[in-house]
Protein backbone atom coordinates (compact mmCIF):
# COMPACT_ATOMS: atom_id res chain seq x y z
CA UNK A 1 0.00 0.00 0.00
CA UNK A 2 1.38 3.38 -0.95
CA UNK A 3 2.08 5.86 1.83
CA UNK A 4 -0.49 8.62 2.37
CA UNK A 5 0.09 11.97 0.72
CA UNK A 6 0.88 14.92 2.94
CA UNK A 7 0.81 18.06 0.82
CA UNK A 8 -1.02 17.43 -2.47
CA UNK A 9 -4.37 19.17 -2.15
CA UNK A 10 -7.30 18.86 -4.52
CA UNK A 11 -5.64 16.02 -6.38
CA UNK A 12 -7.78 15.09 -9.43
CA UNK A 13 -8.96 11.49 -9.77
CA UNK A 14 -7.29 11.11 -13.17
CA UNK A 15 -3.87 11.11 -11.51
CA UNK A 16 -4.62 7.59 -10.25
CA UNK A 17 -4.17 6.12 -13.73
CA UNK A 18 -1.49 6.40 -16.41
CA UNK A 19 -1.73 9.76 -18.18
CA UNK A 20 -1.05 9.63 -21.94
CA UNK A 21 1.35 12.26 -23.26
CA UNK A 22 0.96 13.91 -26.65
CA UNK A 23 2.54 11.44 -29.08
CA UNK A 24 4.01 13.79 -31.69
CA UNK A 25 6.77 15.63 -29.82
CA UNK A 26 9.23 15.44 -32.74
CA UNK A 27 12.39 17.44 -33.30
CA UNK A 28 12.84 19.34 -36.60
CA UNK A 29 15.12 18.11 -39.37
CA UNK A 30 17.45 21.07 -38.81
CA UNK A 31 18.28 19.58 -35.41
CA UNK A 32 18.53 15.96 -36.58
CA UNK A 33 19.53 15.93 -40.26
CA UNK A 34 20.66 12.30 -39.90
CA UNK A 35 17.13 11.11 -39.06
CA UNK A 36 15.40 8.11 -40.64
CA UNK A 37 11.87 6.91 -41.33
CA UNK A 38 11.46 4.09 -38.76
CA UNK A 39 9.83 6.30 -36.13
CA UNK A 40 7.18 7.48 -38.60
CA UNK A 41 6.63 4.16 -40.35
CA UNK A 42 6.59 1.96 -37.27
CA UNK A 43 6.43 3.49 -33.79
CA UNK A 44 4.44 6.60 -34.72
CA UNK A 45 2.55 5.41 -37.79
CA UNK A 46 -0.73 6.74 -36.34
CA UNK A 47 0.76 10.11 -35.39
CA UNK A 48 3.23 11.10 -38.13
CA UNK A 49 2.94 11.72 -41.89
CA UNK A 50 3.74 8.73 -44.06
CA UNK A 51 7.44 8.70 -44.95
CA UNK A 52 8.31 11.52 -42.56
CA UNK A 53 11.98 11.81 -41.60
CA UNK A 54 12.17 11.95 -37.80
CA UNK A 55 15.42 11.76 -35.89
CA UNK A 56 14.05 12.11 -32.37
CA UNK A 57 10.72 11.79 -30.61
CA UNK A 58 10.93 13.25 -27.09
CA UNK A 59 8.58 10.85 -25.36
CA UNK A 60 8.92 11.96 -21.74
CA UNK A 61 10.41 15.38 -21.21
CA UNK A 62 10.52 18.28 -18.78
CA UNK A 63 13.22 19.93 -20.91
CA UNK A 64 12.05 23.45 -21.87
CA UNK A 65 13.20 22.91 -25.48
CA UNK A 66 10.70 20.09 -26.19
CA UNK A 67 8.43 19.61 -23.16
CA UNK A 68 5.92 16.77 -23.02
CA UNK A 69 2.27 17.77 -22.69
CA UNK A 70 -0.45 15.77 -20.96
CA UNK A 71 -3.01 14.65 -23.51
CA UNK A 72 -6.44 16.07 -22.70
CA UNK A 73 -5.10 18.56 -20.16
CA UNK A 74 -3.67 22.02 -20.66
CA UNK A 75 -0.51 21.11 -18.76
CA UNK A 76 3.07 20.23 -19.51
CA UNK A 77 4.62 17.31 -17.68
CA UNK A 78 6.62 19.77 -15.58
CA UNK A 79 3.46 21.78 -14.77
CA UNK A 80 1.83 18.64 -13.41
CA UNK A 81 4.87 17.62 -11.37
CA UNK A 82 5.15 21.05 -9.80
CA UNK A 83 1.41 21.15 -9.02
CA UNK A 84 1.14 17.66 -7.48
CA UNK A 85 4.69 16.61 -6.55
CA UNK A 86 3.82 14.00 -3.92
CA UNK A 87 1.07 12.39 -5.99
CA UNK A 88 3.30 12.08 -9.05
CA UNK A 89 6.84 11.65 -7.70
CA UNK A 90 5.96 9.98 -4.34
CA UNK A 91 6.12 11.54 -0.88
CA UNK A 92 9.63 10.18 -0.35
CA UNK A 93 11.03 11.79 -3.51
CA UNK A 94 9.08 15.04 -3.17
CA UNK A 95 10.06 15.54 0.45
CA UNK A 96 13.72 14.88 -0.37
CA UNK A 97 13.63 17.74 -2.88
CA UNK A 98 13.77 15.50 -5.95
CA UNK A 99 12.16 16.62 -9.19
CA UNK A 100 11.39 14.93 -12.50
CA UNK A 101 14.82 14.66 -14.13
CA UNK A 102 14.15 11.75 -16.50
CA UNK A 103 14.10 12.41 -20.25
CA UNK A 104 13.25 9.55 -22.61
CA UNK A 105 13.63 9.70 -26.40
CA UNK A 106 13.09 7.46 -29.38
CA UNK A 107 15.97 8.00 -31.79
CA UNK A 108 16.33 6.75 -35.37
CA UNK A 109 19.47 7.25 -37.46
CA UNK A 110 19.54 6.74 -41.22
CA UNK A 111 23.07 8.22 -41.27
CA UNK A 112 25.71 8.27 -38.53
CA UNK A 113 25.36 10.95 -35.91
CA UNK A 114 28.25 13.26 -35.19
CA UNK A 115 30.93 12.09 -32.77
CA UNK A 116 29.86 13.58 -29.44
CA UNK A 117 30.72 13.78 -25.78
CA UNK A 118 28.65 15.05 -22.87
CA UNK A 119 30.17 17.13 -20.06
CA UNK A 120 29.59 16.67 -16.38
CA UNK A 121 27.50 19.13 -14.42
CA UNK A 122 29.59 22.19 -13.61
CA UNK A 123 31.85 21.90 -16.66
CA UNK A 124 33.63 25.22 -17.17
CA UNK A 125 32.27 25.61 -20.70
CA UNK A 126 28.60 25.18 -19.78
CA UNK A 127 26.43 28.26 -20.15
CA UNK A 128 23.68 29.38 -17.77
CA UNK A 129 20.75 26.98 -18.09
CA UNK A 130 22.89 24.06 -19.33
CA UNK A 131 23.79 20.84 -17.52
CA UNK A 132 25.47 17.52 -18.12
CA UNK A 133 23.58 14.69 -19.81
CA UNK A 134 24.19 11.12 -18.61
CA UNK A 135 22.30 8.78 -20.94
CA UNK A 136 21.78 5.14 -21.89
CA UNK A 137 21.10 3.36 -25.16
CA UNK A 138 18.70 0.44 -25.53
CA UNK A 139 18.91 -0.85 -29.10
CA UNK A 140 15.42 -1.48 -30.51
CA UNK A 141 16.23 -2.13 -34.17
CA UNK A 142 19.44 -2.56 -36.13
CA UNK A 143 19.85 -3.07 -39.87
CA UNK A 144 22.29 -5.81 -40.95
CA UNK A 145 25.84 -4.65 -40.25
CA UNK A 146 24.68 -1.58 -38.31
CA UNK A 147 26.36 -0.44 -35.15
CA UNK A 148 27.58 2.35 -32.93
CA UNK A 149 30.92 4.04 -32.24
CA UNK A 150 32.29 4.01 -28.69
CA UNK A 151 35.77 5.20 -27.81
CA UNK A 152 38.80 4.77 -30.04
CA UNK A 153 40.20 1.99 -32.21
CA UNK A 154 43.75 2.52 -30.92
CA UNK A 155 45.64 4.60 -28.41
CA UNK A 156 46.12 8.15 -29.62
CA UNK A 157 47.39 11.34 -28.03
CA UNK A 158 45.14 14.34 -27.57
CA UNK A 159 47.37 16.25 -29.98
CA UNK A 160 46.93 13.67 -32.73
CA UNK A 161 43.22 13.41 -32.00
CA UNK A 162 42.76 17.17 -32.22
CA UNK A 163 44.56 17.28 -35.57
CA UNK A 164 42.40 14.45 -36.95
CA UNK A 165 39.15 16.08 -35.76
CA UNK A 166 40.02 19.45 -37.28
CA UNK A 167 41.42 18.06 -40.53
CA UNK A 168 38.50 15.65 -40.68
CA UNK A 169 39.58 13.12 -43.27
CA UNK A 170 41.21 10.58 -40.92
CA UNK A 171 39.01 10.87 -37.83
CA UNK A 172 36.85 7.86 -38.76
CA UNK A 173 39.90 5.59 -38.60
CA UNK A 174 40.31 6.48 -34.93
CA UNK A 175 36.76 5.48 -33.90
CA UNK A 176 35.91 2.05 -32.50
CA UNK A 177 32.92 0.46 -34.24
CA UNK A 178 30.61 -1.89 -32.29
CA UNK A 179 28.06 -4.08 -34.08
CA UNK A 180 24.74 -4.14 -32.22
CA UNK A 181 21.50 -6.10 -32.10
CA UNK A 182 18.09 -5.43 -30.49
CA UNK A 183 18.29 -5.67 -26.73
CA UNK A 184 21.86 -4.38 -26.38
CA UNK A 185 22.15 -1.76 -23.62
CA UNK A 186 24.97 0.72 -23.01
CA UNK A 187 25.67 3.41 -20.41
CA UNK A 188 26.94 6.61 -22.07
CA UNK A 189 28.42 8.48 -19.16
CA UNK A 190 29.82 12.02 -19.33
CA UNK A 191 33.23 11.91 -20.96
CA UNK A 192 32.46 8.93 -23.23
CA UNK A 193 33.03 9.72 -26.95
CA UNK A 194 30.13 8.21 -28.87
CA UNK A 195 28.22 8.21 -32.14
CA UNK A 196 25.19 6.24 -33.31
CA UNK A 197 25.66 4.60 -36.68
CA UNK A 198 23.18 4.58 -39.54
CA UNK A 199 20.48 1.91 -39.42
CA UNK A 200 20.14 1.94 -35.62
CA UNK A 201 16.96 2.79 -33.68
CA UNK A 202 17.28 3.37 -29.93
CA UNK A 203 15.37 4.04 -26.78
CA UNK A 204 17.46 6.73 -25.05
CA UNK A 205 16.83 7.49 -21.36
CA UNK A 206 18.70 10.52 -20.05
CA UNK A 207 19.01 12.61 -16.91
CA UNK A 208 18.42 16.35 -17.36
CA UNK A 209 18.32 18.77 -14.43
CA UNK A 210 14.90 20.39 -14.11
CA UNK A 211 14.57 23.63 -16.05
CA UNK A 212 17.90 23.14 -17.81
CA UNK A 213 19.02 21.76 -21.16
CA UNK A 214 21.44 18.87 -21.43
CA UNK A 215 24.62 19.83 -23.29
CA UNK A 216 26.29 17.96 -26.14
CA UNK A 217 29.74 18.84 -27.48
CA UNK A 218 30.12 17.86 -31.14
CA UNK A 219 33.65 16.61 -31.83
CA UNK A 220 33.41 15.63 -35.51
CA UNK A 221 30.62 15.43 -38.11
CA UNK A 222 31.97 13.20 -40.90
CA UNK A 223 32.85 16.25 -43.02
CA UNK A 224 29.18 16.83 -43.90
CA UNK A 225 27.71 20.12 -45.13
CA UNK A 226 24.02 21.05 -44.82
CA UNK A 227 21.63 23.63 -46.23
CA UNK A 228 19.53 25.86 -43.97
CA UNK A 229 16.74 23.25 -43.83
CA UNK A 230 19.02 20.50 -42.58
CA UNK A 231 19.43 18.68 -45.90
CA UNK A 232 22.80 17.40 -47.01
CA UNK A 233 24.40 19.83 -49.48
CA UNK A 234 28.06 19.07 -50.03
CA UNK A 235 28.39 21.72 -52.75
CA UNK A 236 26.84 24.82 -51.19
CA UNK A 237 26.12 23.85 -47.60
CA UNK A 238 27.80 24.74 -44.32
CA UNK A 239 29.22 22.57 -41.56
CA UNK A 240 27.53 22.38 -38.19
CA UNK A 241 29.59 23.95 -35.40
CA UNK A 242 32.17 21.74 -33.68
CA UNK A 243 33.33 21.92 -30.06
CA UNK A 244 36.77 20.36 -30.36
CA UNK A 245 38.53 22.39 -27.70
CA UNK A 246 35.66 21.96 -25.24
CA UNK A 247 35.59 18.19 -25.88
CA UNK A 248 39.25 17.20 -25.70
CA UNK A 249 39.74 17.70 -21.93
CA UNK A 250 36.75 15.39 -21.30
CA UNK A 251 37.97 12.31 -23.16
CA UNK A 252 40.91 9.96 -22.57
CA UNK A 253 42.03 8.69 -25.99
CA UNK A 254 44.85 6.66 -24.47
CA UNK A 255 42.50 4.64 -22.22
CA UNK A 256 39.09 4.63 -23.94
CA UNK A 257 40.22 2.04 -26.46
CA UNK A 258 38.70 -1.04 -28.08
CA UNK A 259 36.47 -3.78 -26.70
CA UNK A 260 37.96 -3.50 -23.23
CA UNK A 261 36.53 0.01 -22.97
CA UNK A 262 33.20 -0.99 -24.53
CA UNK A 263 32.90 -3.72 -21.92
CA UNK A 264 32.82 -1.06 -19.18
CA UNK A 265 29.78 0.52 -20.85
CA UNK A 266 27.76 -2.57 -21.78
CA UNK A 267 25.05 -3.69 -19.34
CA UNK A 268 23.42 -7.11 -19.21
CA UNK A 269 19.82 -7.48 -18.02
CA UNK A 270 18.33 -9.67 -15.36
CA UNK A 271 15.64 -11.72 -17.14
CA UNK A 272 12.48 -12.68 -15.24
CA UNK A 273 9.94 -15.02 -16.83
CA UNK A 274 6.42 -14.84 -15.41
CA UNK A 275 3.24 -16.84 -15.90
CA UNK A 276 1.42 -16.30 -19.17
CA UNK A 277 4.61 -16.10 -21.22
CA UNK A 278 5.50 -12.63 -19.91
CA UNK A 279 9.21 -11.81 -20.01
CA UNK A 280 10.83 -8.92 -18.13
CA UNK A 281 14.34 -7.67 -18.82
CA UNK A 282 15.57 -5.39 -16.03
CA UNK A 283 18.75 -3.47 -16.81
CA UNK A 284 21.08 -2.36 -14.00
CA UNK A 285 20.22 1.01 -12.55
CA UNK A 286 22.62 3.93 -12.80
CA UNK A 287 22.58 6.72 -10.17
CA UNK A 288 19.66 8.43 -11.94
CA UNK A 289 17.21 5.92 -13.42
CA UNK A 290 16.50 2.29 -14.21
CA UNK A 291 15.04 0.72 -17.36
CA UNK A 292 12.92 -2.40 -17.82
CA UNK A 293 11.53 -3.97 -20.99
CA UNK A 294 8.45 -6.23 -20.79
CA UNK A 295 7.08 -8.51 -23.50
CA UNK A 296 3.43 -9.35 -22.80
CA UNK A 297 1.53 -11.88 -24.97
CA UNK A 298 -2.02 -11.13 -26.09
CA UNK A 299 -4.49 -11.63 -23.24
CA UNK A 300 -1.88 -11.75 -20.50
CA UNK A 301 -1.98 -9.43 -17.48
CA UNK A 302 1.12 -7.81 -16.05
CA UNK A 303 0.87 -6.19 -12.63
CA UNK A 304 3.46 -3.58 -11.66
CA UNK A 305 3.79 -2.19 -8.16
CA UNK A 306 5.83 1.00 -8.05
CA UNK A 307 7.35 1.90 -4.69
CA UNK A 308 8.99 5.25 -3.93
CA UNK A 309 8.62 6.80 -7.36
CA UNK A 310 6.94 7.29 -10.71
CA UNK A 311 7.78 6.04 -14.19
CA UNK A 312 7.54 6.67 -17.91
CA UNK A 313 5.68 3.88 -19.71
CA UNK A 314 6.24 3.50 -23.47
CA UNK A 315 4.12 1.12 -25.54
CA UNK A 316 6.67 0.23 -28.20
CA UNK A 317 4.65 -2.56 -29.81
CA UNK A 318 1.05 -3.74 -29.67
CA UNK A 319 -1.82 -2.41 -27.57
CA UNK A 320 -2.59 -2.48 -23.87
CA UNK A 321 -4.90 -1.07 -21.28
CA UNK A 322 -3.24 0.13 -18.08
CA UNK A 323 -5.63 0.65 -15.18
CA UNK A 324 -8.30 0.72 -17.93
CA UNK A 325 -6.53 3.47 -19.90
CA UNK A 326 -5.95 2.34 -23.52
CA UNK A 327 -2.41 2.84 -24.83
CA UNK A 328 -1.60 1.94 -28.42
CA UNK A 329 1.68 1.47 -30.22
CA UNK A 330 3.74 4.65 -30.09
CA UNK A 331 2.01 6.08 -27.01
CA UNK A 332 3.86 7.08 -23.86
CA UNK A 333 2.27 7.72 -20.48
CA UNK A 334 3.26 9.22 -17.16
CA UNK A 335 2.59 6.70 -14.41
CA UNK A 336 2.22 8.72 -11.19
CA UNK A 337 3.09 7.25 -7.81
CA UNK A 338 -0.61 7.20 -6.88
CA UNK A 339 -1.44 5.12 -10.00
CA UNK A 340 0.36 2.12 -8.49
CA UNK A 341 -0.37 -0.77 -8.53
CA UNK A 342 -0.60 -0.85 -12.31
CA UNK A 343 -2.67 -3.53 -14.04
CA UNK A 344 -1.62 -3.90 -17.68
CA UNK A 345 -3.75 -6.08 -19.94
CA UNK A 346 -2.36 -6.79 -23.40
CA UNK A 347 -4.92 -6.94 -26.20
CA UNK A 348 -2.18 -7.83 -28.71
CA UNK A 349 1.38 -9.00 -28.20
CA UNK A 350 2.99 -5.94 -26.67
CA UNK A 351 6.43 -4.63 -25.83
CA UNK A 352 6.51 -2.08 -23.03
CA UNK A 353 9.44 -0.02 -21.75
CA UNK A 354 9.42 1.38 -18.22
CA UNK A 355 11.91 4.03 -17.07
CA UNK A 356 11.83 4.98 -13.39
CA UNK A 357 14.08 6.85 -10.95
CA UNK A 358 16.84 4.68 -9.54
CA UNK A 359 15.30 5.01 -6.05
CA UNK A 360 12.03 3.48 -7.21
CA UNK A 361 11.35 -0.23 -6.81
CA UNK A 362 9.47 -2.07 -9.57
CA UNK A 363 7.71 -5.30 -8.58
CA UNK A 364 6.26 -7.51 -11.33
CA UNK A 365 3.63 -10.25 -11.10
CA UNK A 366 1.37 -11.71 -13.77
CA UNK A 367 -1.68 -13.67 -14.81
CA UNK A 368 -1.80 -16.20 -17.62
CA UNK A 369 -3.37 -15.37 -20.97
CA UNK A 370 -7.06 -16.20 -21.12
Amino acid sequence: MNAPLLNDKDMPAWLRAPIPLQPNNFTPLTRTPWGGTVIASHYKRDYAPVGAVIGEAWEFSCDPAFPSRLQGHNLTLLDAVQKWPEAILSPALAQSGATCEILVKLLDAAEPLSLQVHPRDGDQNLQVGECGKPESWLVLKAAPGAGIYLGFSRQVSRTELREALIRGDTAKDLLHFVSVKPGDYFEIQPGVPHAIGGGVTLLEPQRILTGQAGKTYRMWDWGRLYDKDGRLDMEHGAARPLHVDESLPLVDPEQQVGEAFVGTLRREPTVVNLAGGISIREFPANPYYKTALAVVPAGAELNVRLDHGYCAMLTLEGQVTANQVPLGQGQTALVPYVASPLNIVSTARSEIALVAPSQAALHFTSRSAR
